[in-house]
């Protein structure tokens, strides 16, 4: 068959492919999706994407998807990388596999030691970094043709890249047959960031111009029959020319017509194939089946055909244009001959090949997942060890976050040996980790017979919540308690009380009894994750029931266990979730020190080897840290941070709660810096981009910086409301933690509207709750908002918030209360002793960042007669957060991409940023930025 080598009616594809190239090289990342039927030219637009790349001068990554190769985990990014190394050698191989390509191979190739979806999320981020590397000397072109036969996890990489390329100069073009379902690549295909091509069919005319190239002008009608037997697929039309030229019929002769209707598609195999000798055949046939893995004398051993024979066959093949010239591999010059090959194998023969192909691989030491493509096809029995290749590539597949194809593999194994526990629990935790919660209760409740195992029964009772509800999941678990003889704190029954916890934690309905169950496990010595679970859930409780914060910080450092909580996370995000929670119950109770200790291990640890969700999960503790110690500045740019590194990921539920949050500090921090403005513009943007998702508790918070925001422009009516929805929602979740009270804005919303009675009740019932928790902070915070619901017992009541605030290095709490106290001595006549503490809020207060505050401050002082130092929005004062922390990274020395990493942000970001900081600081670069900042 020859090869069409006519790029015909494509010019607008390509007009649109150049502008995606040229962007690129212009530092704005573009992603080109090429969609259509098989053979209508995306392979060809493809090479011409390619040819014109490397005219601009692009690096290049490629890869072709390959239906066998789907079920081995990073195939096809493997693919890429090890193409830009196969053809060196030497130091030149090993000077490339020490950069970029290294790193890739390194980052999937261990993806494999932990099967969980935080490990998925760090290998994704730690690819991404790959391509930005390759991407750093000159735009980086990545193609990936057939990619709706790309395996899974290769799919997920192209998504993760995709909705991170604006700013980097790469340009991603996929070609693909139209997706179905609702996957990552039909996530890519509709993506926003993508722009989508649809190759029309060749028109008549084009048709026309195809067959006079064979030529001489062709007859109309024959023109219109190649029209309607190909449909103006360019690839099909091609087939159907080759065949005619081969039955020797003149494309000149109406006559030809009647002939063509007769071909169509099926004419295929019969024109690539079917005039070639017979090991020439069975050669095709095997390498079909092998798929592009396969080298020519693997495929051979495949195809029976002997060492003397085999270069006739394989030279055959190349001359009808069936294969490529590759002596390392047997590659299908164009896919649908290959389809076409296998469709005509029959299901006996088709799995007679994919036996030998295993046996094969399998004397050859290939890798598991290679073998077990074939075991999936062929015959029980074909290997002695198929359950154990099977199992290890089910396990890469997990690792790589292809749940599906490893319980695929999983089930073909248990056919192998039905009666194995151990091999029903495996296939039964792949299942619940696919969704299909039904079948997998079934193989884990069989297994857990076999195996008395707590980990068997609570990952049932797991799938019995998904299936029958919780209320079903925590009878189950109840009755596995009672019936384990061993002692109340045996390990099983540990496993199985933390489950239970778990399952419980989450119902408003179980909190008593919740809370009941967790007391009994208060004297736990956190050694085991068990411990530490059942530990942070009991902290989490009593921070919600408002228990004596001491209590509540010696259970929070027990299930911390300096560090050992964090390293059980290792590997999930729900653990993380519950890693956050105790961590928050221990800064709400005032365990400042041990927290910090806390936040850095877990940041050193998520700098080194951490997706963009769990570096946010750590920012997250450290956000409420830093606002209860009152470092504003801080707190602004981290809450920035976090909202870019998540600004990507899927709205489910843990990122929600940590946009939520960031934008809840955020707000507050726009509201001290006197921008009521943007702390607005923050709380709209959330709404506006989290309409339609599942509400969680961070998003109650939320109601709060709305009701300060109100009473900033003046709506109390709007800051009772706002308030007053977050103490209902609250409510009916059963918590009511003392930090972050509704209260406190609802008490100054009812002043405002002179509903003084109303206000100092629920001022003096904030107090109660703060003396009842009983820290400094809180404590302080309360008596503060008590001081102004009553004009009579003001001035002690702020005397006495000072005295209790100041040994806690809450700090801002600390100015709140000195600026008040100030104004309310001013006002009482006893103006000198108003300026001791009015000047000690302007420097706490400037110290803290809170522009709003000292404002407060200066112009009470004013009114004193007083004239404190002006503060100048200038040169440093005038950095942003954000812009101030790159600065003082980069004055450490690091360059940009260090200081991406450690941010979680693009290289072009931090380059956006050092150019503002150097305008604003009138600087030329780096070698005057230690200067400018001291």
């Amino acid at each position: 068959m020859s090869r069409a080598d006519h790029t015909l009616e494509r010019d607008r594809e390509l007009g649109r492919i150049a502008a995606a190239l040229d962007s690129a090289t212009r530092g704005e990342g573009r992603i080109v999706v090429i969609e259509g039927a098989a053979g209508i030219g995306k392979t060809r637009l493809v090479r011409d994407c390619r040819d014109m790349a490397k005219q601009r001068g692009f690096g290049r990554m490629q890869a072709i998807g390959d239906a066998l190769e789907s079920a081995m985990p990073w195939g096809v990014v493997r693919q890429m990388v090890e193409r830009s190394v196969s053809r060196y050698r030497g130091e030149v191989r090993e000077a490339i596999l020490a950069g970029p390509a290294g790193a890739a191979l390194a980052a999937i190739d261990g993806a494999a030691a932990d099967p969980s979806e935080a490990e998925l999320a760090r290998t994704l981020h730690s690819l991404w970094w790959v391509a930005v590397d390759l991407s750093a000397t000159r735009p980086l072109l990545i193609t990936v043709d057939d990619a709706h036969w790309a395996d899974l996890p290769s799919l997920q990489f192209l998504v993760y890249l995709s909705r991170r390329i604006s700013d980097l100069p790469i340009a991603l073009v996929v070609a693909t047959r139209p997706p179905e379902g609702s996957g990552p690549l039909a996530q890519l295909s509709d993506s926003r960031h993508a722009e989508r091509m649809l190759p029309r069919p060749l028109t008549r005319e084009a048709l026309t111009a195809l067959a006079a190239a064979r030529g001489g002008a062709p007859a109309d009608d024959v023109v219109t029959a190649l029209h309607d037997a190909s449909g103006g697929n360019p690839f099909l039309t091609t087939v159907l020319l080759d065949e005619l030229d081969t039955l020797g019929l003149p494309l000149d002769q109406p006559s030809t017509a009647e002939r063509i209707g007769g071909l169509g598609p099926s004419t295929v195999f019969r024109a690539t194939l079917g005039r070639l000798p017979a090991d020439a055949v069975r050669l095709a046939r095997a390498a079909a089946v092998l798929g592009p893995g396969g080298n020519p004398w693997l495929t051979g051993a495949v195809a029976e055909v002997s060492v003397d024979d085999l270069p006739a066959a394989v030279e055959a093949l190349v001359a009808a244009h069936v294969i490529a010239d590759d002596a390392d591999h047997t590659r299908f010059l164009h896919p649908v001959v290959r389809e076409a090959v296998l469709a005509d194998l029959g299901p006996m023969s088709r799995a007679a090949l994919h036996a030998r192909a295993a046996t094969e691989l399998s004397a050859a030491g290939a890798p598991a997942d290679r073998i077990a493509a074939h075991l999936m096809h062929a015959p029980r029995g074909t290997l002695p060890d198929a359950v154990d290749v099977l199992r290890r590539a089910a396990l890469a597949l997990l690792a790589a976050g292809d749940g599906a194809t490893a319980a695929a593999h999983l089930e073909r194994a248990v056919g192998e040996r039905p009666d194995d526990p151990a091999l029903r629990a495996e296939w039964g935790r792949a299942l619940l980790r696919t969704g299909n919660a039904r079948e997998a209760r079934t193989q884990l409740q069989f297994a857990a017979e076999g195996l008395p195992d707590a980990e068997l029964v609570a990952a049932a009772a797991s799938a019995t919540a998904v299936v029958d509800g919780p209320q079903a999941a925590i009878d189950e678990l109840t009755r596995a308690i009672a019936a384990r003889p061993a002692g109340a704190r045996e390990a099983g029954r540990m496993h199985l009380e933390a489950r239970l916890a778990v399952i419980r934690s989450f119902l408003p309905e179980q909190r008593q009894t919740a809370s009941a169950h967790l007391r009994g496990y208060a004297t736990l010595p956190g050694v085991t994750p068990d411990e530490r679970t059942l530990l942070g859930l009991l902290a989490q409780t009593g921070r919600y029931e408002v228990w004596p914060a001491g209590e509540v910080a010696a259970t929070a450092r027990r299930a911390l266990a300096g560090g050992a909580y964090f390293e059980d996370c290792t590997g999930s995000v729900e653990a993380m979730v519950a890693w956050v929670v105790a961590l928050v119950a221990l800064i709400s109770a005032d365990g400042f020190d041990d927290a910090r200790q806390e936040i850095e291990r877990a940041k050193q640890r998520v700098h080194r080897h951490g997706s963009p969700v769990e570096y946010a999960m750590v920012c997250n503790p450290a956000i409420f840290l830093n606002w209860q110690l009152g470092n504003v500045a801080f707190v602004e740019a981290e809450a920035e941070g976090v909202l870019a590194a998540v600004s990507q990921e899927d709205p489910v539920s843990h990122v929600i709660a940590l946009r939520a949050t960031a934008t809840h500090f955020g707000a507050y921090s726009a509201l001290e810096r006197g921008d009521v403005d943007g702390a607005a513009a923050l709380l709209d943007r959330f709404d506006a981009e989290h309409s339609d998702v599942p509400r969680v508790i961070p998003t109650i918070w939320l109601h709060e910086p709305r009701a300060r925001v109100a009473l900033a422009r003046g709506n109390p009516e709007l800051a009772r409301a706002e308030a007053f929805e977050q103490r209902d929602q609250l409510h009916a979740v059963g918590v009511d933690p003392p930090t972050i009270s509704w209260r406190a804005p609802a008490v100054r919303a009812l002043l405002l509207l002179g509903e003084q009675r109303e206000a100092l009740a629920l001022a003096e019932e904030l107090v109660g709750v703060a003396r009842k928790w009983d820290t400094p902070t809180e404590v302080g915070a309360a008596l503060r908002v008590l001081a102004h619901a009553s004009a009579e017992d003001r001035l002690d009541l702020l005397t006495e918030s000072v005295t209790v605030l100041e040994p806690s290095p809450a700090r801002l709490h600390l100015a709140r209360s000195l600026v008040d106290l100030g104004e309310a001595l001013r006002v009482a006549g006893r103006r000198s002793e108003a300026r001791e503490p009015l000047h000690r809020a302007i420097d706490l207060a400037t110290d803290c960042g809170s522009t709003a505050l000292r404002a407060r401050a200066v112009a009470a002082l004013e009114a004193l007669g007083d004239r404190p130092r002006k503060l100048m929005s200038v040169g440093v004062q005038a950095l942003t957060a954000s812009e101030r922390r790159v600065a003082d990274l980069a004055v450490t020395g690091r360059a940009n991409r260090e200081i991406a990493q450690e941010l979680f942000v693009t290289p072009k970001t931090v380059e956006n940023h050092l150019g503002r900081i150097y305008t604003k600081l009138g600087i030329n670069g780096r070698r005057e930025l230690a200067r400018a900042l001291s």
